[in-house]
């Protein structure tokens, strides 16, 4: 009877490689897809590349996008080493316009993805999101939830 109990070790381990995640190894990187800027023009994100980039993904009605895009638009002008762009997910220009008007606010750079098809792209699994990604486009950090000042200086500090 004990000469099968050497198989649980190993059919755990067969197990455990069996459920780890698929795909290559590596850095992630910021896709290349297109979307509409406010003025109606198409824009890729990696038209943005060249500087480091910080990318918020955020709506209008979401309670923690509305407390931290002031911050974020503070940052935005305070750091011109950095691209900050905006990715409206879900709302249209309609939404962002009464949005600005309630907070007295002006968005850069601010696409808009209606259908959140960037959502699985960009691994967005709720909002906000801000990611962080460096000159080249590869992924540096993802940080899910408001952001702290703490945080956002934490990643914008050369």
């Amino acid at each position: 009877m004990r000469g099968w109990l050497w198989w649980v070790p190993l059919a755990l381990l067969l197990g455990w490689l069996l459920l780890q995640p698929r795909g290559s190894p590596g850095v992630e990187t910021l896709p290349s897809f297109t979307l509409e800027a406010r003025d109606g023009r198409r824009v890729n994100l990696t038209d943005y590349l060249g500087k480091p980039l910080v990318l918020n993904a955020w709506a209008t009605w979401c309670g923690p996008c509305r407390r931290e895009m002031p911050l974020l638009l503070r940052a935005a002008q305070s750091h011109p080493d950095h691209t900050f762009v905006f990715l409206n997910v879900s709302d249209g220009p309609v939404a962002v316009e009464a949005f600005e008007a309630e907070l007295g606010l002006k968005i850069p750079n601010l696409l808009f993805d209606p259908q959140a098809r960037l959502s699985e792209p960009l691994r967005l699994q709720g909002l906000p999101v801000t990611l962080f990604y460096d000159a080249q486009g590869r992924l540096l950090n993802r940080h899910l939830g408001e952001i702290s000042e703490a945080e956002l200086m934490r990643w914008l500090r050369p």
